[in-house]
C-alpha cells in the first residue's frame, strides 16, 4: 500500500471520527439556548441554520469567514461537548493526497481544533473543527470560534485565491 493511501486512510478515519462523535446528542429545536445566551453575551451577531448558529466573520477588509457553533453535543461520563467548526475548501472526487498530508502536518501545530475531511460520493470539504465546553461562558465560546475562524480562512487563503467560505 503506497503511503499516499495511508494518508488518504487516515485523514478519512480522522474525518468521520468527530461526526460519529457529535451525532450521540440530541439536537434542541430551534438550538440550544446555552449557545443563545453566550452569542448574546459576547455580542456576536448569528442565524439558525438547520439548529445550528452560524456567524459570519469580517477577518479584514477583503476576508470573511463563516464558522458554525453545533447544537448538539456529545457527552462522555461527565464531559458535555460541542463542536465549532469552518470550512476552508471543498472539491470534486477524492481529496488529494497532497491535501490530506498539508492537513495532517497541520494537525500536529494545532492546539485547539484539527483538521478533517467530510467525503461524500462527489465531492469533500476540509473543514477545521474544534469541540468546546457546552456550557461555555461567553468569552470562552469566543475565542473557540475565533480560533476556528482564522485557522479556516488561513488555509482556504493558502489553497485559493478566492474567498468562498
Amino acid at each position: 500500500m503506497s503511503q499516499a493511501w495511508l494518508v488518504l486512510g487516515g485523514a478519512l478515519v480522522m474525518a468521520t471520527a468527530p461526526a460519529t462523535f457529535a451525532a450521540e446528542g440530541a439536537t434542541p429545536s430551534g438550538g440550544d439556548p446555552r449557545v443563545e445566551s453566550a452569542l448574546k453575551a459576547a455580542g456576536l451577531p448569528y442565524s439558525l441554520d438547520e439548529g445550528d448558529y452560524r456567524l459570519e466573520y469580517d477577518v479584514d477588509e477583503q476576508r470573511s469567514q463563516r464558522v458554525w457553533v453545533a447544537s448538539r453535543t456529545a457527552r462522555i461520563d461527565q464531559i458535555e461537548v460541542r463542536d465549532v467548526w469552518s470550512v476552508a475548501a471543498r472539491g470534486k472526487g477524492e481529496v488529494p493526497a497532497d491535501l490530506a498530508r498539508l492537513l495532517l502536518k497541520e494537525n500536529v501545530r494545532m492546539i485547539l481544533g484539527a483538521w478533517q475531511v467530510n467525503q461524500s460520493d462527489d465531492d469533500y470539504l476540509v473543514v477545521y473543527l474544534a469541540q468546546a465546553d457546552a456550557a461555555a461562558d461567553a468569552a470562552t465560546l469566543q475565542e473557540v470560534i475565533e480560533v476556528v475562524m482564522f485557522s479556516a480562512d488561513r488555509i482556504e487563503k493558502q489553497l485559493s485565491d478566492q474567498d468562498a467560505f
